[in-house]
């Protein structure tokens, strides 16, 4: 048997391990305490951003459900089940999302944890199944002597951290070009990211990776123009690919929700030409940070927003069950579900059990409407 304990490892049922170090619990030190003020205020402005956090996500759970039943759009929201929800050629996406999220998360915690004189046991990474994360491991006396306050901006830390990564990231993919710029030139064709089975593109021998430079002559320098190009060409016109590896004939068919306009049956990307490195940059390369970009983007907003709800084992469970123990909600008491609580403790049961009603009657009319997969 191998003696994982002295490395930190520590295996338990159902596939989970957990390593743990102390190793960064000193630079965790040194961050916190170097920005002590900062800190302070970013955690501060956490703990108004989680109120606000989870009105939008109850308010968008109704609008959603309401949006269903008066025949419009409506989101999906889904568990997020490798194979089930997310489809396996996105895993490797998601994987590396899940592993910035939980660490960052994580991460904030244990700053936030130092800055409120909180004692850091160790910072570590989890496996479970098919989920990487991180976690700080926290000495539980110093939490229950904490004040409210110090309490609240604790357990808003991890969401705020999420929330500043999704609005930075969103601002990534908006200057995508200009972000991938030292690395990558362009746009200077379409990619060919995905192909249809069975349609003129796939019949012609176009495989995933290649890319379009012009058609029939005409110079296709991005999505857009790639578009506006097969929207002026007619059904079942013959068209010239030229591609990187050359040129190539299809023979189009018309589009399923225009009979009048060519199909090719692929799905595209814009081309950014790998400036050097070529020997590890693919064309694909930039199609590859993108979807690590939109990933961490859902995720990031995702965390930040679900993980908010007063629900058991969220951070909004205890960050609300805290919020409520100020003495203003406990001067007077009320009588709820049969029973005699402080106005607080109905408060926070109200708030549950709308969140749990709602997120579940979500979840529930997604797969009801066979949003089974997300891309």
């Amino acid at each position: 048997m191998l003696k994982l304990e002295k490395y930190g490892v520590e295996l338990k049922p159902y596939l989970a391990v957990f390593w743990r170090t102390k190793r960064f619990n000193r630079f965790i030190d040194r961050i916190a305490f170097k920005y002590f003020r900062f800190w302070k205020i970013f955690f501060t402005v956490g703990v108004f951003l989680a109120i606000g956090e989870l009105l939008f996500t109850l308010k968008f759970f109704a609008s959603n459900l309401m949006a269903s039943y008066y025949g419009g759009n409506a989101q999906l929201v889904l568990p997020l089940i490798p194979g089930v929800t997310i489809s396996f050629s996105s895993l490797p996406y998601f994987v590396i999302s899940v592993v910035v999220v939980f660490c960052l998360h994580e991460f904030a915690h244990g700053i936030a944890a130092r800055v409120e004189g909180i004692r850091l046991k160790s910072i570590g990474m989890m496996f479970v199944v098919l989920i990487f994360g991180g976690f700080a491991e926290l000495v539980d006396e110093d939490i229950s002597r904490a004040k409210i306050t110090s309490k609240l901006r604790l357990l808003a830390a991890g969401s705020m951290a999420n929330l500043l990564c999704g609005i930075i990231i969103t601002v990534f993919i908006i200057n995508f070009s200009l972000v991938i710029s030292p690395l990558f030139s362009g746009p200077e064709g379409v990619l060919i990211v995905s192909i249809v089975d069975g349609s003129p593109a796939d019949r012609a021998g176009i495989v995933v990776g290649d890319v379009i430079l012009s058609i029939n002559g005409s110079r296709i320098t991005d999505t857009y123009s790639f578009v506006k190009y097969m929207y002026s060409a007619p059904a079942n016109s013959t068209l010239v690919l030229s591609l990187l590896r050359g040129n190539i004939i299809v023979h189009s068919s018309f589009h399923p929700l225009n009979s009048s306009i060519a199909f090719l049956g692929v799905r595209s990307f814009n081309y950014y030409a790998p400036r050097f490195l070529t020997a590890i940059l693919t064309p694909m390369s930039a199609w590859h940070i993108y979807n690590v970009f939109t990933w961490l983007e859902l995720l990031s907003v995702s965390a930040a927003l679900i993980n908010m709800l007063p629900i058991p084992f969220f951070d909004g469970g205890g960050f609300f069950e805290a919020l409520f123990q100020f003495p203003i909600f406990k001067r007077r008491t009320v009588y709820f579900l049969n029973r005699k609580m402080t106005v607080g403790e109905a408060l926070l049961n109200i708030i549950r059990l709308t969140s749990i009603m709602l997120l579940f009657a979500n979840i529930s009319q997604s797969f009801i409407l066979g949003g089974f997969r997300m891309p």
